[in-house]
């Protein structure tokens, strides 16, 4: 089991997985994997600055060994629409409401310490 948390960890190391549980709570969304899944890259993509299209969203999913078709991660962007948590923006493209994105910028480290 550790195991698991550890891949999800290096593949978000500056968010807590517990961020975005809570971010699914609090939008009044039950939490499962594949939510936490799509929501993890969501906030990737908030992160390198834009939104995604679903479809580049499904392939980072299968690319990351989850086996999500893409009416599943479309469904699932459906209900995180619905509650405010993600934005519909044209085009099948998706973004993280904007004070979602501001919650998930705030865990950002500064990369002017970065060495």
């Amino acid at each position: 089991m550790e195991s698991l948390d550890l891949k999800v960890e290096r593949s978000l190391p500056h968010l807590d997985q517990r961020l975005l549980r809570q971010m699914l709570q609090q939008s009044g969304l039950k939490t499962s994997m594949p939510r936490l899944k799509v929501l993890e890259i969501l906030c990737l993509a908030s992160l390198e600055g834009g939104n995604i299209p679903s479809r580049v969203l499904h392939e980072r999913l299968v690319e990351a060994g989850e086996p999500l078709s893409l009416v599943s991660v479309r469904q699932v962007l459906g209900r995180m629409v619905g509650s405010g948590l993600v934005g519909a923006l044209g085009g099948s493209r998706y973004g993280l409401a904007p004070a979602w994105e501001a919650t998930i910028s705030a865990q950002r480290p500064r990369s002017s310490s970065a060495a």
